[in-house]
């Protein structure tokens, strides 16, 4: 039999939009979260453990829903070209733990080759890090990005696929070597010198084509999409999720909230390139279309907040100086600064990313019968959101993953 655990705290926030609770108290079971709510309704069991974490604010486990495993150390995105793949591999295995540490106990990887690899070595409990649902390599059609030649391996960057039938056989191929979902870029991107984040890709015929084959095979579909039209591609098609969104309209906002497709906005990722990626080494033509973008991409978020559409949180951050692992909290900040409430955007970093991803049923709350993923920060996040930039007290399936609390300790990984 599993011990139990109980942990005591000063107040909670179970994820599911409610005020929090003060005085609370939190049961586990082995792996599982057995009872929850206020300390005076919950009865500890003779013999249970015992975690008292004081004056802080525990919450479910965060979760970005949009990353990249791919041990990037550089802005040039084509400098992991020339990074030895064991090299990249052991980055990418530190910024697991990195974001385990900073409160992540889920990611969805949208594009990296690493990914089945270390989601299976963090589940094999051979390495700290988040719970990984991962695309493997993202589709792109040929063309969108940059034409590698003097690589011998471009491999670690995307997968091109172009017609119907190469685009279905394509995400048979993924699914085969372990892909949880399918990532499929289908405009243009800020981030390649010969596209245009105003462009589509994909035809709507090769979009329905990649979502078809992945409903049927049971994988879900994420959509780079930042153009107007491709992303209303997307939506017709059917894909689960719109990535970034920076040209939304009023039309594609009532498709989404009719379809109920997530928008998952990155919103830090294009904040970040405009503002630091000129000392950090990005290529000039991607600061020059992020200075572009920010502000278009502001105004969709401001309208997807009034159509009502269902918001997720993720960062697209991959590992480099610009976009660090462990400091995905700062999408959280401009979320708020762009218009959605503190509670609002608790919800969307963990019971909304867990519908998002599909696993709403395992993850994403705190309630009974849920994986025991919790963390604790200082402070009260619905007054200010920033504190959960400080994970404190990070519990990982029933296990203290990190802690800075000199009284709890952490459990050997």
């Amino acid at each position: 039999m599993d011990r139990i655990i109980a942990i005591d705290v000063e107040r909670m926030i179970d994820g599911r939009g409610g005020p929090p609770v003060e005085r609370a108290l939190v049961l586990i079971e082995g792996d599982r979260i057995i009872a929850a709510g206020p300390a005076e309704h919950v009865k500890v069991p003779d013999g249970a453990s015992r975690i008292s974490l004081g004056p802080r604010t525990l919450l479910p486990g965060l979760i970005d829903a949009h990353v990249h495993l791919k041990g990037w150390r550089s802005a040039n995105p084509n400098d992991i070209l020339i990074t030895p793949h064991p090299l990249a591999a052991l980055r990418a295995a530190a910024d697991c733990r990195k974001l385990l540490q900073a409160g992540f106990t889920t990611v969805r990887d949208c594009g990296s080759s690493l990914g089945p690899h270390l989601r299976d070595a963090i589940v094999a409990k051979e390495i700290p890090g988040p719970r990984i649902l991962t695309s493997y390599r993202g589709l792109s059609q040929t063309g969108r990005v940059e034409t590698v030649t003097w690589a011998v391996d471009t491999t670690p960057l995307r997968q091109h696929a172009d017609g119907i039938d190469e685009c279905r056989r394509v995400v048979r191929e993924q699914i085969g070597l372990g892909a949880d979902l399918i990532k499929v870029s289908i405009t243009g991107r800020v981030y390649a010198p010969q596209s245009d984040p105003g462009q589509t890709a994909y035809t709507l015929e090769e979009i329905r084509a990649v979502v078809d084959e992945a409903h049927r095979m049971g994988r879900r579909v994420a959509a780079h999409a930042q153009a107007t039209q491709g992303i209303k591609n997307g939506i017709l098609a059917g894909v689960d999720s719109i990535e970034h969104g920076i040209y939304l309209d009023e039309e594609a906002c009532q498709w989404m909230r009719e379809r109920d497709t997530a928008l998952v906005p990155t919103l830090a990722y294009f904040h970040r390139i405009a503002a630091l990626g000129e000392g950090q080494g990005s290529p000039a033509y991607a600061v020059r279309k992020a200075h572009e973008v920010v502000e278009a991409h502001m105004k969709s978020f401001a309208l997807a907040l009034r159509m009502g559409i269902r918001i997720g949180m993720g960062t697209d951050f991959e590992g480099s100086p610009l976009f660090p692992h462990g400091e995905n909290g700062v999408e959280l900040e401009l979320m708020v600064q762009g218009g959605m409430s503190e509670r609002d955007v608790i919800v969307a970093a963990t019971a909304t990313n867990a519908a998002i991803l599909g696993i709403q049923q395992k993850v994403g709350t705190i309630e009974a019968g849920k994986a025991a993923d919790l963390i604790a920060v200082p402070g009260n996040p619905v007054e200010n959101i920033g504190v959960l930039r400080d994970a404190e007290f990070v519990m990982q399936g029933g296990r203290v993953a990190s802690s800075r609390i000199p009284e709890v300790k952490e459990s050997s990984l």
